[in-house]
């Protein structure tokens, strides 16, 4: 559905019922209308896998992308076809007439180095230079190690799990919106830490809670998610919290079935932590791009956008410690056009709710951010409303 005829106002619209940032979330009435427009807005499988959703499970090439590096945590393949060189095969032309001592010269060259901080996170300090989490890295290696996986690890690890049909917890909701925290594990992967979920009509909060990590962790993204070490700890001995992620999709599955629209804003990361595979979704940062007006060159033709999220759609970031995210990053296809500003969720808050969020110093608020985009869309389907009402011709 896209809104480029008749692009929707900037400021937020009187007229609509929009939550107030001060109050609590308004009901919003479910009509036949409303259901409809909603369900319209529900994205295909291809238009969801362009921004990073996992539509099926990973191939044997996709796990060989997961390999990372034992020290730095980098993901090794990702580093050299960014550096656009590959090890050629038989297939592709042999050594290509160059030496074993010229394919060695080359391998040094391209091969990025290996910068890794050798100690842990302790107190928010890295306990080998007593940088902040986010340092850079204080020592380096010339090359990668890469790290040794035991049989089967890639496969457990990266596992999605489908949306199943069940009975037993009763009826499902018909629309919920979700976001989730992550930290940054051991292994260099980012890992949840805390999930929300908000009823779409009604406005309750049907989930939150953290997250226990089923994995060692390097740091909780604090600065991002407001959650620290010792918050979760305790969580964990008074058990208040979901351990592993396991445990967090079946609690989200209790008002969740396959028919269910999830609603996210740059989700794809959310469902990744999760490792869920669901088939209705409306990811309001792919509505609101459809939004924009379609942008012309120099010569006046009209450049398709690419639909990639980018970081600051999302709601966190992870530094890996050299400048690197290694949360929810997306490499960028090569003469793709910039991406259009104004995006991320605090900013579509700002423009389509007259909201200011995420303005803690303590992190994001997941409970907040997930009905900022249940308002968001809800601002949208209403604006698809307003147009199709049928214009009355004054005499």
């Amino acid at each position: 559905m896209s809104f480029a005829a008749a692009r929707p106002r900037t400021a937020p619209i009187t007229s609509f019922t929009i939550t107030p940032d001060s109050d609590q979330p308004k009901e919003i009435k479910q009509s036949r209308a409303y259901t409809e427009q909603l369900r319209n807005l529900v994205h295909s499988s291809s238009e969801i896998q362009k921004i990073g959703y996992i539509i099926y499970q990973l191939s044997g090439q996709d796990l060989d992308r997961k390999r990372r590096c034992f020290r730095c945590g980098r993901h090794l393949p990702h580093s050299f076809k960014r550096l656009k060189w590959l090890p050629r095969t038989p297939a592709q032309g042999g050594n290509g007439g160059q030496s074993d001592e010229q394919q060695s010269k080359r391998l040094k060259q391209t091969v990025m180095p290996c910068k890794y901080h050798p100690g842990r996170v302790f107190q928010r300090q890295w306990s080998c230079c007593n940088g902040a989490p986010g340092a850079p890295p204080c020592q380096g290696q010339e090359d990668h190690t890469p790290r040794i996986y035991g049989a089967g690890e890639l496969e457990r690890e990266w596992r999605y799990y489908e949306t199943p049909y069940s009975e037993s917890d009763g009826p499902k909701a018909v629309a919920v919106v979700i976001d989730c925290e992550m930290g940054t594990a051991s292994t260099g992967e980012t890992e949840l830490i805390r999930v929300s979920a908000v009823d779409y009509f009604s406005g309750a909060v049907l989930l939150d809670s953290l997250v226990y990590p089923d994995v060692k962790m390097i740091h909780y993204n604090t600065r991002y998610s407001g959650i620290t070490r010792p918050q979760m700890e305790n969580a964990r001995r008074n058990r208040s919290c979901l351990f592993g992620r396991a445990k967090a999709r079946e609690a989200l599955w209790k008002f969740i079935g396959p028919n269910t629209i999830v609603i996210g804003h740059g989700a794809n990361s959310d469902f990744s932590s999760l490792r869920w595979i669901h088939p209705v979704i409306i990811d309001t940062f792919i509505v609101e791009k459809n939004n924009r007006p379609v942008e012309e060159d120099k010569n006046g033709k009209q450049v398709e956008e690419s639909l990639e999220v980018p970081a600051s759609a999302t709601t966190a970031i992870d530094d890996n410690g050299d400048g690197q995210t290694n949360s929810k990053e997306k490499e960028k296809p090569p003469n793709q056009p910039k991406q259009r500003g104004g995006l991320s969720l605090k900013a579509l808050a700002k423009e389509r709710l007259g909201r200011d969020i995420q303005l803690s110093h303590k992190g994001h608020d997941s409970v907040e951010d997930s009905i900022a985009a249940r308002d968001i869309l809800h601002w949208n389907i209403l604006k698809l409303l307003e147009d199709a009402m049928p214009k009355i011709e004054i005499a």
